[in-house]
């Protein structure tokens, strides 16, 4: 079903239950006279159906993000059940001669303040929700960016010369051990990503430098790059051992 499909359903089935509370007070009230308390309960019953359909119509529930939108719905739906059912017994009492007229709208009156707190309550957990979702899919796209770094690294370590065998060995199972980190939400984490991004480019330098060099690749070049993968090596350890 798509969303106009949806909303158009939404419509027709309120239109219909609208109709259908119509037709029940027609047939209620015909040839009646009309008294305070009876307007009262009908009002009140009118009410009851519009918050019914609050959540129908104002949801957006979406399988891709469950976390930020449940808590919310649920704050709305323990609203509407205690404000309906509250509501149930004012008018109960009013048509019993248990209270007045007046003390049934200030009733009234109070149930919906109550209920308008929880509409707040949950605009204030979405929004909170929303807000921690996306600094989560930014932690995710970091992370997502710092391991596609690594992945382009590995063609220009291929293209280094045999004599660096060794480095390039500690750095490829480096590069794999970045695989496996997963987003923290801890700022010494962010700060550890940072420092493994420019070490993967200052390693990425040194091995370009080197493929672009004479066919005789002085000795000494290997010094940086060891200490490059030395470094490389320690920030993802202590990267890896951060835990939400």
């Amino acid at each position: 079903m798509t969303r106009n499909q949806s909303l158009a359903f939404r419509i027709m089935l309120f239109l219909f239950g609208a109709g259908v509370m119509a037709f029940a007070f027609v047939l209620n009230t015909s040839g009646k006279v009309l008294t305070n308390a009876t307007i009262f309960t009908w009002l009140s019953v009118g009410i009851m159906y519009l918050m019914f359909f609050i959540p129908i119509f104002f949801s957006t529930i979406n399988i891709a993000n469950f976390s930020g939108k449940i808590p919310s719905l649920s704050i709305i739906w323990t609203g509407i059940t205690g404000y309906v059912i509250a509501s149930i017994i004012v008018i109960i009492l009013l048509s019993n001669a248990g209270i007045s007229l007046n003390k049934a709208l200030a009733g009234q009156a109070a149930l919906l303040f109550l209920f308008a707190v929880c509409v707040f309550l949950a605009f204030s957990a979405s929004s909170h929700a929303r807000r921690v979702d996306e600094e989560e899919k930014k932690k995710r796209q970091f992370v997502t960016g710092l391991k596609a770094r690594a992945q382009i690294l590995s063609p220009s370590l291929n293209n280094l010369p045999s004599e660096y065998e060794a480095v390039k060995t500690a750095i490829a199972r480096t590069l794999e051990e970045i695989k496996y980190i997963s987003p923290v939400d801890r700022f010494e984490g962010f700060d550890l990503e940072l420092k493994i991004m420019d070490s993967l480019d200052a390693i990425s330098d040194v091995c370009d430098n080197i493929a672009a060099g004479d066919q005789v690749v002085p000795m000494e070049t290997s010094v940086p790059l060891e200490k490059e993968a030395w470094m490389l090596q320690l920030l993802v350890k202590e990267r890896k051992l951060l835990r939400n």
